[in-house]
């Protein structure tokens, strides 16, 4: 769908040149998320493990992205005094006019949020999307991009022929009504599903173990 001109966020494809202002993001979220140390990534990670780079990948797989990013873009940002971002290129999914409060400036192409998600599968009902993260910087909550950008990503999930989207949140967090909001359950409570991770170092445990 092509660009509308008096739109004020548009949610499109990230693009390499993004890549600085994602990581930025990254470590906004996760300091939002209190845990400040968190990210370990560079912008280097994310141009070899999204497919930036065009190169092929060591492994034969002809450099496949382990990963598909989206940004959303102010068109008309409320405050134009940080102009940053990239130009405008493949829009995603669609748009959204400015709020009656918040009159169109001029194109700023500002990037308020990202999502990165990744292809997974699941034995019961094949392909699936994990949403790792989706993020709106907190001077832009509240104008219903939140929603906007959840329906872009569950678009691509349709196209992509996904038959669910799973993602997980803390407990604190107050995006947990949105996401009900948005159809989401939760199966910690639903199903007693408990989110598992083994870390790098428990990993090496692991292998540790078995080289003895």
């Amino acid at each position: 769908m092509a660009t509308v001109k008096d739109s004020a966020v548009i949610v499109r494809r990230t693009q390499r040149d993004d890549l600085p202002e994602v990581i930025a993001m990254i470590q906004e979220l996760a300091d939002f998320e209190k845990m400040p140390d968190g990210p370990q990534l560079t912008v280097d990670d994310l141009i070899r493990d999204g497919g930036f780079d065009g190169r092929q990948s060591v492994d034969g797989d002809g450099g496949a992205p382990v990963f598909h990013s989206f940004v959303l873009e102010a068109t008309a940002a409320a405050d134009a005094d940080d102009p940053d971002g990239p130009a405008n290129q493949e829009q995603l999914q669609t748009s959204m006019r400015c709020p009656a409060s918040k009159p169109a400036r001029p194109l700023t192409r500002k990037l308020i949020g990202y999502a990165i998600c990744y292809y997974s599968y699941s034995t019961w009902q094949g392909k699936s999307l994990a949403l790792e993260d989706i993020y709106i910087r907190p001077a832009y909550r509240g104008n219903g991009y939140g929603e906007l950008f959840f329906r872009a990503l569950a678009k691509h999930a349709k196209e992509s022929r996904c038959s669910r989207v799973d993602f997980h949140v803390l407990n604190w967090n107050p995006a947990t009504k949105f996401y009900r909001r948005m159809g989401a359950l939760d199966l910690t409570e639903t199903e007693s599903w408990h989110f598992y991770r083994l870390q790098k170092d428990a990993i090496d445990r692991l292998l540790a173990d078995d080289r003895q």
